[in-house]
């Protein structure tokens, strides 16, 4: 930006801080630009190309376990305070926070000390997490996906607003991905270090798949990790960026971290199996703290373990 502020009129401050919340903040940035007002703050090429105009480099904040954050906390201690000080503005009329919690619990903290609405999208996972969280929800809109958070918010007095998930949108609107028949897909993760973690189990589960006859696909959200698998992978098997709208229907099966990417391919039909590798401090603390039996939202939702759930823990 040049050494200069071009936050000069009233703006809409909206974060993302993952894949997932740059899908969903998308449209959220759209509507804001349609209704005359500048758009600043944290989110991927999908919000950028829709009216964003960033604040931080989106890569710096995609994390996945407490190792990853220690990492990467210098730079986005740097980012919270950026925000921060434009959140502080006049001209900011509005904070939408987009799922993030480390990071946009803090800011919307902040928000309601200051007196800025606030909008949140995919607010933290209260029911399987801390569900002291949502204290700080009272009197604050949230757009949830699922009927079941509609009424666990409603009892801290939030303002609620059922929205459709994504994934049920790419879902009715996308046809089969050409590239994913009868193949067997693996999604490594949608940030450098889960990806780094995972590649080498999932290597090996590709190797197996092939001796049974099968075609693996690796699969990549953005052009970064395809670089990384690339040159991981060694010509092994081939790699593909997904498509900003795709559907998995027609592909053999799916092999993914649990996210977005496991409800998607779940929903189209698919066989799907979730397998992460994660740190031994991010299993401990997810042991402490973790309410819920299951990973993926297939699971949770249905009650039982509909989608196969392996975590692998061990230091990467």
């Amino acid at each position: 930006m040049n050494g200069q502020n071009p936050l000069q009129n009233d703006f809409i401050l909206i974060v993302a801080g993952e894949d997932s919340g740059d899908i969903i903040g998308e449209n959220a940035v759209r509507s804001a630009v349609r209704d005359g007002f500048s758009v600043f703050g944290t989110g991927g090429k999908k919000m950028q190309k829709a009216g964003l105009i960033p604040l931080a480099n989106f890569e710096d904040l995609a994390v996945n376990g407490f190792l990853d954050v220690l990492k990467k906390l210098p730079k986005l201690l740097w980012v919270m305070r950026k925000i921060i000080t434009e959140l502080k503005k006049k001209e900011c009329v509005k904070l939408v926070c987009i799922d993030y919690a480390g990071m946009n619990l803090r800011l919307l903290k902040i928000a309601k000390k200051i007196g800025k609405p606030v909008f949140y999208i995919a607010p933290p996972q209260i029911w399987a997490w801390k569900k002291s969280r949502g204290r700080f929800f009272k009197g604050v809109s949230v757009g949830v996906f699922f009927p079941f958070e509609e009424e666990i918010y409603k009892e801290f007095g939030a303002s609620v607003v059922k929205l459709e998930h994504p994934a049920l949108s790419n879902i009715k609107n996308a046809k089969p991905t050409f590239e994913f028949q009868n193949k067997t897909l693996f999604l490594t993760g949608s940030r450098l270090g889960q990806v780094k973690r995972n590649i080498n189990t999932y290597i090996k589960m590709a190797l197996v798949a092939q001796s049974k006859g099968e075609t693996p696909l690796f699969v990549a959200s953005r052009p970064v990790l395809a670089e990384f698998l690339i040159k991981k992978l060694k010509n092994k098997f081939p790699v593909i960026v997904k498509p900003a709208i795709a559907s998995f229907k027609g592909a053999k099966s799916v092999v993914a971290t649990p996210g977005t990417a496991i409800f998607e391919a779940y929903i189209a039909g698919v066989p799907t199996e979730a397998v992460a590798v994660i740190d031994p401090l991010t299993y401990i603390m997810g042991k402490l703290f973790l309410k819920t039996k299951y990973l993926t939202l297939p699971n949770i939702l249905s009650g039982k373990e509909v989608v196969s759930e392996r975590i692998i823990v061990k230091w990467i």
